[in-house]
């Protein structure tokens, strides 16, 4: 662990964890409820699953970059 770096976590690296963790849970749960509801998983809401999930992980980790 570094010496200069504050052990209490900082709202960047929360809010960081969150949307990495956002990102995660939004592909987990869109495909899964689409096909529990019968509403059938087409390329659309893959596609569309795909670039939530991407853009929630890129703000993740460019919060948890710029903490650095």
């Amino acid at each position: 662990m570094d010496e200069n770096r504050n052990p209490v976590q900082d709202a960047r690296e929360m809010i960081g964890e969150f949307c990495r963790e956002v990102a995660v849970l939004v592909l987990v749960f869109v495909p899964l409820e689409k096909i529990v509801n019968k509403g059938g998983f087409g390329l659309w809401w893959a596609v569309g699953t795909l670039v939530v999930s991407a853009v929630f992980l890129s703000v993740g980790i460019i919060l948890e970059w710029s903490r650095l």
